[in-house]
Order: structure tokens, then C-alpha cells, then sequence
């Protein structure tokens, strides 16, 4: 592997990184209950948008945008246990993923 794309990776695996991250204070703020949820959901949102690093890892953040932002509509309608399902499911891809980068 070259140096540019150990560079590549690190910088692909460290933004997959702060979606999961915002992902873990979303799941947590919405099994506490907190009242600031629906900004912590937003922020995982928010943290989707826009493309990848590369555009190498698009594919996953189109499978993930629709789960956040159905998690967060099914939670505003008081469905938690469906919506921490959308969430739960998303978080685990994006770790899956970050698992599978580190072994290239």
C-alpha cells in the first residue's frame, strides 16, 4: 500500500468515525430520553450529508441517510422501539464497514 492511500483510508475511517460517534450520543440521548434528542439526531443528519472522502464509502451513506432520517420520524411519532431499530441498524453498519476498512 502506498502512502497516499494509507492517507486515504485514515481520512475515510476517521469520518466514518465521527458518524459513528454522533451515532453512540444519538442512541444514548434517545434511551435516556433527553429532550435535546431530536438535535442529536439531526446532528447524525447533518454529519450524512455531503459525499465521502473519495466517494468510496457512498454506498453506505446511502443506505444510512434513510434510516437515520426515518428513525427520527418514527421517534417524533412515538415509536421508539421502531425507531431505535432504524438507528441500532445504521449504527451497525457504519461500524461493520469501519471494521471491514481496517482490514485493507
Amino acid at each position: 500500500m502506498k502512502a497516499g492511500e494509507r492517507a486515504d483510508l485514515a481520512l475515510r475511517t476517521a469520518h466514518l468515525l465521527r458518524i459513528n460517534s454522533y451515532m453512540d450520543i444519538a442512541v444514548l440521548g434517545m434511551w435516556t430520553m433527553s429532550p435535546r434528542v431530536d438535535t442529536l439526531i439531526g446532528m447524525v443528519e447533518a454529519s450524512l450529508r455531503g459525499e465521502s472522502p473519495g466517494g468510496k464509502d457512498e454506498e453506505l451513506l446511502r443506505k444510512l441517510r434513510p434510516l437515520v432520517r426515518e428513525g427520527r420520524e418514527y421517534l417524533a411519532g412515538g415509536e421508539f422501539s421502531v425507531a431505535m431499530g432504524r438507528m441500532r441498524v445504521a449504527h451497525d453498519l457504519v461500524a461493520l464497514h469501519i471494521i471491514r476498512l481496517s482490514g485493507e
